[in-house]
C-alpha cells in the first residue's frame, strides 16, 4: 500500500512558542519541519538591507517579485537564502520583531511565500508552523493545531529568552506592546488574518511547559495515523 504524505499544521500568535513545538515535535516523529515565519523574517531582512519604506505596500509588492527565497536543510537545521545570501543568523534580531508584520501584511509578499512553503510541505511528511498554515497553506492537513497563551505569558518567555542570551536587559512593558501590536495587525490584516482552523485542535499553553504540549500533540497524530492504516 502505497504511504500517503503527511502533514502537521501549527499556527498561533507571536511568541507562543511555535518553533520549539515544532522542532520538538518532527524530532519526536521523524519529520522534516517548516518554519514558515522564518521566510517572512529573511525577506524582511532583504527589504531592510535595501532600505526600502517598509509602510509602503506598492514597493515591496514590487520589491517581491521575482525575489529568489530558498529553504536549505543543513545538518537538519533551516536556512532562509535570499538572493543567494543566507540571512538566517539575522532573522530574530529586534529590528526584525518590530518590521516582520508590516511585511507579512503585504498580499503579494504572502502569496510569494505561500508558494514555497506549498512546494516544500506536499512534497515530504513535514512539520508545519506559521500563522496561515491551517486555514490557507495546508487547509487539507489531517492534524492541526492551534497553540494560545495569553499576550503577558508571552512577553515574559520573551523577556527570559533575552535575558539569557545576555546583554542589555530588556524593557518588558516594550516587549509587552510589540506582542499586543502583531497580535493587532496578525487578526486584522486583509490577507489571511490569524485565525483557528474550523477543525484545529486549541491548545492554551499558559500553565503547560513545552514538552507537554509536544506530547499531546505526538498522541493526537500517531492515534489518527494507526486509524489511517486500519
Amino acid at each position: 500500500m502505497e504511504t500517503k504524505i503527511q502533514s502537521v499544521a501549527i499556527d498561533g500568535p507571536a511568541g507562543v512558542g511555535k518553533s520549539t513545538a515544532a522542532k520538538l515535535l518532527a524530532q519526536k516523529l521523524g519529520w522534516a519541519i517548516l518554519e514558515t515565519g522564518a521566510i517572512y523574517r529573511a525577506i524582511t531582512v532583504n527589504f531592510i538591507t535595501k532600505n526600502l519604506p517598509l509602510e509602503n505596500e506598492d514597493v515591496l509588492a514590487k520589491a517581491v517579485q521575482n525575489l529568489p527565497v530558498q529553504v536549505v536543510y543543513k545538518n537538519q537545521k533551516q536556512h532562509l537564502f535570499v538572493e543567494g545570501v543566507d540571512l538566517t543568523p539575522y532573522l530574530r534580531t529586534p529590528i526584525v520583531d518590530q518590521n516582520v508584520a508590516l511585511v507579512a501584511k503585504v498580499p503579494a509578499v504572502r502569496e510569494a511565500v505561500r508558494a514555497v512553503q506549498r512546494q516544500i510541505a506536499t512534497s515530504q511528511n513535514i512539520v508545519v508552523e506559521g500563522r496561515d498554515i491551517g486555514t490557507v497553506v495546508l487547509p487539507e492537513s489531517q492534524n492541526k493545531f492551534f497553540l494560545t497563551a495569553s499576550p503577558q505569558v508571552r512577553a515574559q518567555r520573551r523577556f527570559k529568552e533575552l535575558v539569557a542570551k545576555g546583554g542589555e536587559v530588556p524593557n518588558f512593558s516594550a516587549l509587552l506592546a510589540d506582542i499586543q501590536k502583531r497580535d493587532e495587525m496578525d487578526k486584522t490584516r486583509a490577507v489571511s488574518p490569524l485565525l483557528p482552523a474550523q477543525d484545529a485542535i486549541i491548545i492554551n499553553t499558559d500553565h503547560l511547559e513545552i514538552e507537554s504540549v509536544v506530547h499531546k500533540m505526538a498522541l493526537k497524530i500517531l492515534r489518527k495515523d494507526q486509524d489511517l492504516n486500519k
